[in-house]
């Protein structure tokens, strides 16, 4: 899609991270937005910093955990806006919990916005997508949909299904001229881990010294947000963000099984430590 001036994006998480990062470039491209978090009051700040650009945007509190919701929402931006262009299925979240410790309650709550939310997006948009000469979908996974990491097996295995997910869906849709892409970030400052120091039981202290790592050391969320415009121009199939990323990547095509022998001697060093 070469052309996004006009363009109508809906994004969801906008009220952070990421998503607020996405709406800022895409903004500065001429897209007209409509903006989704449960998070009302950062969409308000959102909306806000874009308010300097001559586009319309529009904001809506929903989950896309919530199918019911997720299915008025394409209506309502529609209505909104005229015309849906672009869908980003940004909205995501973590446990640094082991899949022993965690209960199937936490599990769900990851799978439920990591998964489901996506899937939700891409079902309900679809028909409005389709609406279009040329429309296109980014799906945010991560670079852990490349590897397993320990303590991460819920959110390992929510962006690896989006992963395989969007290589599908492109090409199921290519003949409909929808684009697809998934992108793949590392280590990205955001707030992710900060949300889910909360839900990590005795993994609290430690998860809280991730976050302030990555607010330290992350890729601003700004250069991922550049990239993600590029792939969407070229209509790129999968975009890897950061050295870790790539990273990540190229160690398990090269070394399937040896990658994994130092994480689980990491997390076995970790136990040690807190036995």
């Amino acid at each position: 899609m070469q052309e996004l001036r006009n363009k109508v994006a809906v994004i969801t998480g906008a009220g952070s991270g990421i998503g607020r990062a996405l709406a800022q470039a895409f903004a500065s491209e001429g897209c007209n937005l409509a903006l989704a978090d449960i998070n009302e009051t950062g969409l308000a700040e959102t909306a806000a910093l874009l308010a300097h650009h001559s586009i319309k945007i529009t904001t809506h509190t929903c989950s896309v955990a919530d199918r019911t919701q997720m299915q008025a929402l394409p209506a309502e931006i529609e209505a909104a806006h005229g015309a849906i262009h672009l869908l980003f299925n940004n909205a995501g979240v973590t446990i640094n919990k082991t899949f022993e410790d965690s209960s199937l309650e936490e599990f769900e709550f990851v799978t439920n916005i990591n998964q489901w939310g996506v899937i939700y997006g891409c079902h309900y948009f679809l028909p409005y997508l389709k609406k279009q000469s040329e429309a296109h979908i980014v799906n945010t996974s991560s670079m852990a949909a490349f590897l397993g990491l320990p303590n991460q097996t819920s959110y390992c295995m929510t962006k690896a299904a989006v992963k395989s997910f969007s290589e599908s869906l492109r090409a199921e849709l290519s003949h409909y001229n929808i684009g697809v892409t998934s992108i793949h970030p590392g280590t990205i400052r955001t707030n992710i881990l900060n949300a889910a120091a909360g839900r990590s039981g005795k993994n609290a202290e430690g998860t809280q010294k991730l976050a302030s790592l990555m607010a330290r050391y992350g890729m601003p969320p700004e250069k991922l947000a550049v990239k993600v415009v590029k792939a969407v121009k070229t209509n790129t199939m999968q975009v890897r963000i950061g050295w870790d990323a790539v990273l990540a990547d190229w160690l398990k095509r090269m070394l399937p099984y040896a990658i994994h022998a130092p994480l689980q001697w990491g997390f076995n060093r970790s136990l040690k430590k807190g036995g």
